[in-house]
């Protein structure tokens, strides 16, 4: 597992906190980023994604009666679980700019 330091976490979260409300295809399905998280999945920072159009869940309330439709939020971890890179659905979600950004904040 990739472990960041408290800089490369900081740096990364100040470069990706301005893309909030960025939106794309990501395997057939539109998403779009609506937070940075400061502590995602296995304790490192991480995103949450939105996923976008006319399918919406019902989400129940305390009681499983239904409630309203909402619209499926994942979060990701920034980094790959497999290697020492950025998370597959990042890769293709971000810009290529921002991409080789992150990138290079890794290698330092």
């Amino acid at each position: 597992m990739a472990m960041l330091t408290t800089e490369q976490s900081t740096r990364m979260i100040d470069r990706l906190a301005p893309l909030i409300g960025i939106q794309g295809e990501v395997d057939g399905c539109m998403v779009e980023l609506i937070e940075v998280l400061d502590e995602g999945p296995r304790g490192l920072p991480g995103v949450a994604l939105m996923t976008m159009g006319a399918q919406r869940s019902i989400q129940a309330n305390q009681y499983g009666n239904p409630l309203c439709r909402h619209s499926e939020v994942r979060t990701l971890p920034l980094l790959s679980e497999v290697e020492r890179d950025l998370h597959p659905v990042l890769r293709k979600l971000l810009p290529d700019e921002i991409v080789a950004d992150l990138r290079a904040l890794l290698s330092d």
